[in-house]
């Protein structure tokens, strides 16, 4: 997985989701291992929702692991069992990154925001100022909408879950301008869907495409396949695109800057 031997000095970090073949963070972080001689794996691991509490509770006591970045479902419900959260997890109330701190403590972070907007800038895509309809306000819809209302684009946010939506567009409220429908003068430079829709040979549309303007910016956050079928039509229409690996790229750098912090305590 990293290219070395795993030993009794290995540092293991997991990856919690339900389902979890779809992930492409296992693969990023073994890449960033080889490449930077570390001795850590990261291990893919399926876990219900009902065992989500006892796995976090073992992973205080495993210490040679440094923590663990989490997948849907979870994001939400881990936010609410670590011990002490960031600033954007409080805010959006989802966590994807898991630090084990030397003496067994959990401390959740958010990065899917920053891995979307870093994505989008290096594909040539400044949201300062534009019009945004993001689909989707679970826990990487969450922490997308805040690095999107931070970056200063007008954000409408739609969920199928009103209470969701409502939740998430009151807890944004005071980030800029974060709408429940667009004003008039919407014209969307970019749509997102941050939902599952697509995923795993999943056929349908999160968003109508024949709504967009042509020159409408179009981002899928699903990590699998690379290219859903609705970034493949967008393609077909003449829209640029941006895939759910691009953004899992984008977030790396952030994820492992979290996870090592403080790797020399992670055995205490």
């Amino acid at each position: 997985m990293t290219g070395m031997a795993i030993s009794g000095k290995t540092r293991f970090v997991l990856m919690l989701g339900d389902p979890i073949v779809q992930v492409k963070a296992p693969a990023g972080f073994a890449a960033w291992a080889r490449d930077t001689g570390t001795d850590a794996v990261m291990l893919p691991v399926a876990v219900p929702e009902a065992a989500l509490p006892a796995t976090l509770e073992a992973l205080r006591g495993w210490r040679n692991c440094l923590g663990a970045v989490v997948t849907c479902p979870h994001k939400q419900a881990v936010a609410r069992l670590v011990d002490s959260v960031s600033p954007a997890v409080g805010l959006t109330g989802a966590c994807n990154v898991v630090r084990r701190t030397a003496d067994g403590q959990l401390h959740g972070e958010m990065t899917d925001g920053l891995g979307f907007v870093a994505a989008l800038r290096a594909n040539g895509f400044d949201p300062a100022g534009r019009d945004v309809q993001l689909v989707g306000a679970g826990g990487a819809g969450a922490a997308i909408a805040l690095a999107l209302a931070e970056n200063g684009a007008r954000l409408v946010i739609i969920d199928r879950d009103r209470a969701r939506q409502a939740t998430l567009l009151d807890r944004l409220a005071a980030q800029g301008q974060v709408l429940s429908a667009p004003p008039e003068d919407f014209s969307a430079a970019l749509v997102c869907n941050a939902t599952p829709v697509g995923m795993n040979g999943d056929t349908a549309h999160p968003w109508p495409l024949e709504d967009l303007p042509r020159d409408c910016f179009v981002a899928d956050i699903v990590p699998e396949p690379a290219e859903t079928p609705w970034i493949v039509a967008a393609r077909a229409r003449g829209h640029r695109v941006q895939t759910g690996p691009e953004m899992v790229a984008g977030q790396m750098p952030a994820i492992v800057d979290i996870l090592m912090a403080h790797r020399d305590g992670a055995e205490g």
